[in-house]
């Protein structure tokens, strides 16, 4: 299988195949057409030719045939569609096991474990090692640990397992969030998102103890961090029969992007009349408006960092179990109001 055999099967130009395989950080390209090009190079098991990429940066030339490959397992999510965040994650741990000569050659979710045809593809699909993104069951649990030596997890909280994990916390990156607002002079603050087993919600319950926020559980809405949940949790503070807050914290940015458009729906002005704040900092966060002001995780870094330790511990360089913590980092956009000077960062 050459590149311009898979270009054709994609139905792109061979460049363009050669530039998502390369990309840094799985940015180049729409998803669609990043989709359609990996989804080819795993069905086919397409090598880059790296005698030749690695004369172009004068080194000499290396194996061809893969070191090993991966499997990268969604956790919480049934389909990349359903989390962007995840989905971009995904790119990049593709692009970057490529880059290392173990490519991922199996993908799945964790809720298609029961069906045959997955069983069947896990079966026939050996490989050295898997990621996984997001949590998931104690039954998965076991389920993973059965059928994969090597395993690295990544999300937003740890998980009791023996893992490799790479985290960003969750739990700090909504305190992140809350501060922001309270330090622009939010005191009712709303929540969209989940509350069960949720470190996001946990803390921002704590975070209304410890600034001293109103505490109207009317502001918070139980509903699954996905466009559907963002846009329902919205429905049901503007159906609430109460003032709204005067900004709302969503648990993902894909929830928040949901609830701005229902928002706007009620003629509900983002962020003069409330603001919005997320977590995430997917790349359609910086493309709606106002665009939006969320706590941003570092994809690229996480996907590189996920890489590296299964490779890690496939060729045992490490035996105890790693926990790497990556920073969050708050991007100030257009849709948090500045109660305190008039005024929206």
């Amino acid at each position: 299988m050459t590149l311009k055999e898979v270009a054709a099967r994609a139905g792109v130009s061979v460049s363009t195949v050669s530039r998502i395989i390369n990309s840094a950080d799985g940015s180049f390209a729409r998803k669609e057409t990043q989709d359609r090009v990996w989804a080819v190079i795993k069905e086919t098991g397409y090598m880059p030719n790296q005698s030749a990429r690695n004369l172009k940066r004068g080194k000499k030339g290396v194996q061809q045939t893969p070191a090993g490959t991966f499997a990268c397992i969604l956790g919480r999510a049934k389909t990349l569609d359903d989390n962007p965040f995840f989905a971009q994650l995904a790119q990049v741990i593709e692009q970057q096991a490529m880059e290392r000569n173990y490519p991922v050659r199996l993908s799945y979710s964790v809720f298609d474990i029961k069906m045959i045809s997955t069983l069947e593809k896990i079966e026939s699909e050996k490989v050295d090692g898997a990621i996984v993104l997001g949590r998931f069951s104690e039954a998965a649990t076991a389920f993973l640990e059965s059928h994969y030596k090597n395993i690295v997890y990544v999300g937003r909280n740890l998980i009791q397992a023996e893992w490799d994990q790479v985290i960003c916390d969750g739990y700090e990156a909504t305190q992140m969030a809350i501060e922001h607002l309270v330090s622009y002079g939010h005191r009712r603050i709303g929540y969209i998102g989940e509350t069960d087993d949720e470190s996001r919600y946990q803390a921002y319950r704590d975070m209304i103890c410890k600034c001293g926020l109103e505490d109207n559980r009317r502001f918070v809405c139980n509903v699954p961090h996905t466009g559907e949940g963002g846009y329902r949790g919205a429905d049901l503070l503007l159906r609430g029969g109460a003032e709204l807050p005067t900004a709302v914290f969503c648990a993902a940015d894909v929830s928040a992007i949901a609830a701005l458009r229902r928002f706007r729906e009620a003629r509900i002005k983002v962020p003069e009349q409330l603001s919005i704040i997320s977590m995430d900092n997917i790349e359609l966060s910086s493309y709606v408006s106002p665009m939006l002001t969320t706590v941003g995780m570092p994809i690229a870094e996480i996907g590189s960092m996920a890489v590296q330790m299964l490779i890690g511990r496939i060729h045992k360089q490490h035996r105890l179990p790693l926990k790497l913590y990556l920073p969050n980092k708050l991007m100030r956009r257009e849709s948090v109001f500045n109660i305190n000077e008039g005024m929206y960062i």
